[in-house]
């Protein structure tokens, strides 16, 4: 027997003094609670980092973990160095900076959105998600604050030594502007990892093969996101670009920092706004997951 969750309505902005909807009181409302739960994660996170510095031990361990988990990515790094001048028609620096941008988000993105396929599963399979409709915040945030991933701060320190050799390395005029860029685009590769798995997270309320199904995907990420797409086939960048847009990740902003952009077309586009399309692709995916939660089954009888 299936119960089905429903998440509570929340009420709407109060009303103005004739009956109708005061904008501006809505939008203080708005602002409030939007500091309100900022205070809570920030709480939240914090007492989950002390709760982990308890066994000082164990978290060294963890992020020793995540820097030897990305000894083949330093070891390729060291080899493209050493041994070549860069990969197809890339030069080494513009390697490096794929491999350190794609590393950079990929630690933001475990920090802040690893208990999507690391922890919902658990959370499912115990029916601890149901407790969740029951507070004044969303059921996401309350996901993601439930545990802090410690060691996402090893690939972190690896991709911004990866990036530093890189921009030491690649041959960009770093303007403001161009460091600007450069900080947007590893931005959006956090959203754009955010957007593949947030689907698979919402099936996995449904089922728990989609977990499987997640961690196939964030190899395939981890293994071709080192390497500029150029290399391969063009079936191969189109899949990588359309079906599973692993390009708008960092292949697609060194293009624009090396200026090697395509200069017309719908990739010219594409590339030039690689940011603000993993943004749009994170809110169609958080679409997706608020539908699926809406239509969310407990386990319990």
């Amino acid at each position: 027997m299936t119960t089905t969750v429903k998440a509570p309505r929340p009420a709407g902005p109060p009303a103005g003094p004739r009956g109708g909807t005061s904008a501006g009181a809505g939008a203080r409302a708005r602002v409030r609670r939007t500091v309100r739960v900022t205070r809570i994660i920030l709480r939240t996170t914090a007492v989950n980092i002390r709760g982990r510095l308890e066994y000082p031990g164990d978290f060294a361990f963890e992020i020793i973990f995540g820097i030897l988990w990305q000894t083949s990515t330093l070891a390729f790094a060291a080899v493209l160095i050493t041994r070549f001048d860069g990969l197809g028609d890339f030069p080494n620096g513009g390697v490096l900076l794929i491999v350190g941008m794609r590393l950079m988000s990929h630690g933001l993105f475990t920090m802040v959105f690893g208990n999507l396929s690391d922890q919902l599963l658990e959370l499912v399979e115990e029916g601890r998600v149901e407790g969740y409709f029951l507070r004044p915040m969303s059921v996401l945030t309350q996901i993601l604050i439930s545990r802090f991933n410690i060691n996402a701060l090893g690939d972190f320190f690896v991709g911004v030594t990866v990036c530093a050799m890189a921009v030491a390395q690649a041959p960009v005029d770093w303007t403001a502007g161009a460091v600007l860029y450069l900080g947007a685009a590893i931005a959006g590769g956090v959203f754009l990892e955010a957007a593949v798995q947030l689907p698979l997270a919402a099936l996995l309320l449904r089922s728990p093969f989609a977990h499987g199904v997640g961690k196939w995907i964030d190899d395939i990420m981890a293994t071709i996101g080192n390497y500029p797409l150029s290399i391969l086939p063009v079936v191969l960048r189109g899949i990588f670009t359309y079906l599973l847009p692993l390009a708008f990740v960092a292949y697609f902003p060194v293009l624009v920092l090396l200026d090697r952009e395509p200069d017309h077309g719908p990739l010219a586009w594409l590339a030039q706004w690689s940011p603000a399309v993993c943004v749009l692709l994170f809110l169609v995916a958080k679409r997706f997951w608020n539908w699926n939660l809406r239509h969310y089954q407990s386990n319990g009888g």
